[in-house]
């Protein structure tokens, strides 16, 4: 005959197993989150308002330059209007840099001294741009290059000798993003214009040049 299992050894089997085995309602309180996953891909190099899906991009800016008037010859106070349609060819993105993007643009030169007297320049210039990390809307910059141009400015002003004259120039600017791929582009330059020694004296002069212009990306796909 089997004896009678005592009460206390039923009441320990019992505690034994709600330690092993927690109820239901345990288990979903001590379970620990599960862990989201971004269905969105890994950015690299520029992206949000100033992402691109292609090298290439457009833009056109319009601008005032003036002579400094600092060295003694610099007597005649230059004024010129000029617009800029521009290529650019984006060489490069980089992804964790202080420069996020190497580009290299085309600039072409329309325009005309308006003082001391009105001539017309025609000619283009090739800029090396660096960008910036976008800070929201904005993306700063910094170009350097330079260009060659046609004028007859030489018959005015005692600066300048010849009509072909090279412009190596250097600045920085920022862009606003107002949309995806759309930026307003305010941009200072400083532009030195001489003939590089074709025709004497060539004695140049130092210019400063503030633009506002227009950019246009590629929109990603």
């Amino acid at each position: 005959m089997v004896s009678e299992i005592p009460k206390s050894t039923w009441l320990s089997v019992l505690l034994v197993s709600l330690c092993v085995f927690p109820l239901p309602f345990r288990l979903s309180a001590q379970a620990p989150p599960s862990v989201a996953h971004s269905v969105f891909p890994t950015a690299t190099g520029p992206t949000g308002y100033s992402a691109t899906s292609g090298h290439w991009d457009v833009g056109a800016q319009v601008g005032y330059s003036t002579e400094y008037g600092i060295d003694q010859h610099e007597v005649s106070h230059i004024q010129m209007l000029i617009a800029q349609p521009q290529v650019g060819f984006i060489v490069r993105t980089f992804q964790s840099s202080a420069i996020r993007r190497f580009e290299i643009l085309n600039e072409g030169i329309l325009g005309a001294t308006v003082h001391p007297h009105t001539a017309s320049l025609l000619g283009d210039a090739l800029i090396f741009r660096l960008e910036g990390k976008e800070y929201g809307r904005w993306v700063p910059f910094m170009d350097a290059g330079a260009g060659a141009q046609h004028t007859r400015l030489s018959h005015f002003v005692p600066e300048v000798n010849g009509v072909t004259q090279f412009t190596p120039q250097g600045g920085f600017g920022v862009q606003y993003f107002f949309a995806p791929q759309r930026a307003l582009v305010i941009e200072w330059r400083t532009v030195h214009m001489s003939n590089a020694g074709l025709v004497p004296p060539n004695m140049g002069f130092n210019s400063s040049m503030v633009t506002v212009g227009f950019r246009w990306l590629r929109k990603p796909k």
